[in-house]
């Protein structure tokens, strides 16, 4: 039995340790201040899906939408082995939202034909919302789980989903050609961890052509009006202001004091 999986891709502003203002006077982000970065949560679903492929067979087929800025992640996927990268392309000019974002994806989907799962990470990259997961299933009109962990128990009839909840772990039986979105993984040596990109596919792939499909190729030549969410401006997030105090850690009354403090008492 084999596994044919589907990955979503997707470049991401790097957001860490950022060290001045992104937000300009004008409410338009300052160029050069964010770089890009393969998003992490998509990582994971592409070590999930490159798994499945070692344990079952089949294949890995991985999309993205738009043209790359820094990192061209479609290539750094065929540096880890993937069978086929595509790039769907939007029209110029047109910035999409996660609503447009699924149907493009869900356009490219059909076009690549019969697939047993689609995975793609939770994140909140640009202007999506965590929602693309839920809109990509609305249009492909497949079952869809959030927030997965691990997957396990593949049989002809579907898969047997792992997430964290409250207190405990839920498992979850879903259908082939669910869509399913990966969290985050943060223990250490965690068994799932993305592996890195091989040296020999790097020089293998470095020229690899990858196909693009524009949107006017995959009906959607009117995606623009798909647009249901459009960003007017940008406004930084005040920093957050932390007084700090020093306490005597063998004074008990000064002690005591701090955690009345900590609890609001």
């Amino acid at each position: 039995m084999s596994i044919h999986s589907i990955v979503i891709v997707r470049e991401a502003w790097d957001t860490r340790d950022l060290a001045t203002d992104v937000v300009g006077s004008d409410g338009g982000l300052v160029p050069g201040v964010l770089s890009h970065r393969f998003e992490p949560e998509d990582l994971n679903s592409l070590e999930q899906a490159l798994q499945l492929k070692e344990e079952h067979g089949g294949r890995v087929t991985v999309l993205s939408v738009g043209q790359p800025a820094e990192v061209d992640v479609l290539r750094e996927c065929l540096y880890r082995g993937v069978d086929a990268v595509h790039r769907l392309l939007p029209p110029e000019g047109v910035q999409l939202d996660s609503a447009a974002t699924a149907e493009l994806l869900a356009a490219g989907i059909r076009k690549i034909g019969e697939y047993d799962v689609v995975l793609l990470g939770v994140s909140l990259p640009e202007e999506e919302n965590s929602l693309l997961g839920a809109e990509l299933a609305a249009r492909l009109g497949s079952d869809q789980v959030s927030y997965v962990d691990s997957l396990s128990e593949v049989n002809e009839q579907g898969f047997l989903c792992k997430r964290e909840v409250e207190m405990g772990s839920e498992f979850l039986r879903v259908p082939r050609g669910s869509v399913l979105v990966l969290g985050v993984y943060l223990l250490k040596d965690d068994p799932r961890t993305p592996r890195s990109a091989k040296a020999m596919l790097k020089l293998k792939m470095k020229k690899q052509p990858i196909e693009e499909w524009a949107a006017a190729d995959l009906g959607l030549a009117d995606l623009a009006t798909k647009v249901t969410t459009r960003v007017v401006t940008h406004e930084a997030v005040p920093p957050r202001q932390v007084d700090s105090i020093t306490v005597d850690p063998e004074n008990e009354a000064e002690l005591k004091n701090m955690l009345q403090d900590i609890l609001g008492r």
